[in-house]
């Protein structure tokens, strides 16, 4: 990771024993995200930059998600032997190529080499400057669910491999292999009084199910209300949300605000950021409903929550 580039903080980078980090607020946050091939990537699919691209935006989606700034990252990365140094070169360039896009550096790691899959490893550390990080468990009955962005497209991708069609579009893809960590949706979230956020890397439904438990109130959301990936309804009919509610890997933001907060933050949502909508909503009990709209009847989705590895 010699050529990594560097953040403003990052005083020691990578070629050293360790790096040293001036934080840009005393506030530090820290996540550890592990990709495996053939469970999180497969390199048949996807090439070795686009691996370094999705390490990258998954672990940074993390600090999003507590409306983090991400200052640097740290790699670890297990390799099959016969991998070929284009590879490695590969996924260091997709790395230090979305760090930088986030404003961000890689301050150095490590790398072994072990009969197996290729496994990769990201720590990314960051800072939030008013020293208060949006957790999932400030979420109080009444405030309103609000997501970024939209719903489905990386599942789509996966179903689409699964079924061998060759025709998945570009933008889809795109969503599954090279994921954005929504880092300015999340600063300006949390700026607006969040009370609650998380991203959703395992399906809305399951993270909006943690968001439930740790806040200890019930999350109702609305299918007629949910963003789907374009194209995504006319090509899957009824199931589009499913993929949508259940898939995952979609990395949208999901937050909860108290309700007289959310119209003005809606009014004055900058229109370089993804889109915002709301969603949903917390009330009293537990657990997670998707209703057909506000006050509907239950939207039935088969197959669970979304993914979980255990």
């Amino acid at each position: 990771m010699a050529a990594a580039g560097r953040s403003p903080g990052l005083t020691v980078g990578p070629g050293d024993d360790a790096a040293a980090w001036l934080p840009a607020a005393p506030t530090v946050l820290v996540s550890t995200d592990t990709l495996v091939e053939g469970v999180d990537f497969e390199r048949a699919r996807q090439s070795p930059y686009e691996v370094g691209l999705k390490a990258w935006g998954s672990s940074a989606s993390d600090l999003a998600a507590m409306g983090g700034e991400v200052e640097f990252g740290l790699v670890a990365a297990v390799l099959p032997p016969e991998t070929p140094l284009a590879a490695v070169e590969a996924i260091q360039l997709g790395l230090v190529e979305a760090a930088a896009r986030d404003g961000a550096g890689i301050g150095g790691g490590d790398v072994s080499a072990a009969d197996g899959p290729l496994v990769l490893t990201v720590t990314v550390l960051g800072t939030v400057p008013d020293g208060r990080p949006v957790t999932i468990s400030g979420g109080r009955e009444g405030d309103v669910l609000l997501l970024t962005g939209d719903l489905g497209a990386a599942a789509a991708t996966l179903e689409g491999w699964r079924q061998g069609d060759a025709t998945v579009p570009a933008a889809w893809r795109s969503r599954l292999v090279a994921p954005t960590a929504r880092i300015a949706e999340g600063r300006a979230l949390r700026q607006a009084g969040a009370t609650a956020m998380t991203d959703l890397s395992d399906g809305l439904l399951l993270d909006a199910a943690r968001i439930a438990a740790a806040s200890r109130t019930a999350v109702e959301l609305w299918a007629d209300c949910l963003p789907l990936a374009a194209g995504l309804r006319e090509r899957f009919g009824d199931d589009a949300v499913r993929l949508a509610a259940a898939g995952g890997e979609d990395y949208e933001l999901l937050a909860s605000l108290p309700t007289d907060a959310v119209e003005r933050l809606l009014q004055e949502w900058r229109p370089e950021l993804a889109p915002l909508r709301r969603v949903g909503r917390l009330g009293p009990g537990d657990g997670v409903r998707l209703l057909e709209c506000e006050g509907g009847a239950e939207f039935r989705v088969g197959g669970g929550l979304g993914y979980q590895h255990y």
